[in-house]
């Protein structure tokens, strides 16, 4: 069995694509967990028709926002009874013959990633690169790809369920920005992962992609610098061989916070404060 994830938040706009991509799968042997993070949309309105089907194991809606989608991944994750995950964000959506190419890849794997196409302005445009796969289509996630977050839409990903021992101590889910990168690291490091080129996800970029600095004011380039920093000392603690990678990682990440800032800003007291940071987190043992 799959247990399906659908995390949403203000995602009305989208959801009826999503959800018709998700019930009308060639593959049915599966469950619904709909989690909604207190939309102030019509989010609601659409998944009330969805409450009571047959396929939804549980319908939860918070009253507070979390403040951060890990945070309800992490919930949908404790939840899951299937023998397969799938966490599809509700303004996604896919072929949907997914599951079934999806099972079939994986065989012998923990993770199939699909065809990935991006989709905004309700136009489909290039195929993204998910830089796992940049030297082949059968990877083992090791050291030397910690500077880089392995798959940029987790929508295309099918893997197999994760020990719920394991998800009680993970922090991915305390990170706002980059929890997807901390969560591939925390479950799927040294694990074997393929690439599906027979089915494709369609990942919608029109107001998500969190991985787009360019827009960004300082004080959001802050909190995504200062998450890198927290990661990699925790990653480095669990596994001293990361070490090594620190220092490159952590001058990576501020190097692109540093590209991304106004000159008018690079003059300011906060950014003079991220830079010290940035230099004693060099020097520092963490």
């Amino acid at each position: 069995m799959v247990s399906i994830i659908i995390p949403n938040y203000n995602h009305a706009s989208f959801l009826e694509k999503r959800l018709d991509s998700i019930f009308n799968q060639s593959y049915q042997n599966f469950e619904v967990i709909i989690l909604d993070d207190a939309s102030t949309d019509n989010s609601l309105s659409i998944l009330n028709y969805y409450k009571d089907h047959p396929k939804v194991s549980h319908f939860i809606v918070n009253e507070k926002n979390s403040g951060s989608p890990f945070k309800q991944w992490k919930k949908g994750l404790s939840l899951a009874q299937g023998d397969y995950i799938w966490i599809a964000e509700s303004d996604d959506f896919c072929d949907l013959n997914f599951l079934e190419s999806q099972l079939e890849s994986l065989k012998h794997k923990y993770m199939s990633v699909a065809k990935t196409i991006v989709f905004s302005k309700g136009k489909k445009h290039k195929e993204l690169t998910h830089p796992a796969f940049i030297e082949g289509y059968n990877v083992v996630l090791e050291n030397t790809q910690i500077l880089y977050c392995p798959v940029l839409n987790v929508s295309a990903t099918l893997f197999r369920n994760i020990d719920k021992k394991k998800l009680l101590g993970a922090n991915f889910a305390e990170f706002r920005i980059i929890g997807d990168r901390v969560f591939y690291h925390e479950f799927f490091h040294n694990k074997k992962l393929t690439y599906n080129g027979e089915t494709q996800s369609y990942f919608r970029q029109e107001d998500k992609n969190l991985s787009n600095l360019n827009a960004k004011d300082l004080n959001y380039l802050e909190s995504y610098f200062k998450e890198h920093v927290q990661f990699i000392n925790l990653a480095s603690d669990k596994d001293k061989s990361l070490i090594t990678y620190r220092k490159s990682y952590i001058t990576r990440f501020f190097n692109r916070v540093r590209h991304r800032v106004s000159r008018k800003n690079k003059f300011s007291f906060q950014f003079l404060k991220l830079y010290i940071y940035y230099r004693l987190q060099l020097v520092s043992p963490f």
